[in-house]
């Protein structure tokens, strides 16, 4: 009983810590236990300040939209907001590394879910209206 609410409490604490990154490892530990059927390709394009985001490959959009929403805000608003965690001012260590600018690159290494949830909780977080084209 005190090993399971000590499990738990660890939990907590990197809930409010680094949720993304929990929920990530989450995701793939349990897609490696109870693997699925492969199932069809997400496809999510978008419009933003009147730009479509309309490639077949997500992780394009993906780098593209930041890479325009860094030209109004900079790299500080970024690392402060919901994309802490998945950028850095180099790309040393970092898997799947896209350059966003000098001393500014983004991983792509996650899901497309969780990318689509960076992109939602970013034009949430500055204000912008998205507009889906699926």
């Amino acid at each position: 009983m005190f090993i399971k609410k000590l499990v738990m409490e660890k939990f907590k604490m990197l809930m409010e810590v680094c949720p993304d990154e929990v929920n990530e490892f989450i995701d793939k530990l349990y897609n490696q236990k109870f693997p699925k059927k492969k199932s069809k390709k997400i496809i999510f394009k978008f419009k933003v300040f009147q730009k479509e985001y309309n490639s077949d490959k997500f992780t394009d959009n993906y780098v593209e939209f930041i890479k325009d929403i860094s030209n109004i805000h900079p790299y500080g608003t970024f690392k402060s907001g919901v994309l802490k965690s998945y950028i850095s001012n180099t790309d040393k260590g970092m898997k799947q590394a896209h350059k966003i600018k000098d001393n500014f690159y983004v991983t792509s290494h996650s899901s497309t879910p969780t990318k689509i949830k960076h992109i939602l909780d970013l034009c949430d977080f500055l204000g912008i209206t998205i507009t889906y084209l699926n």
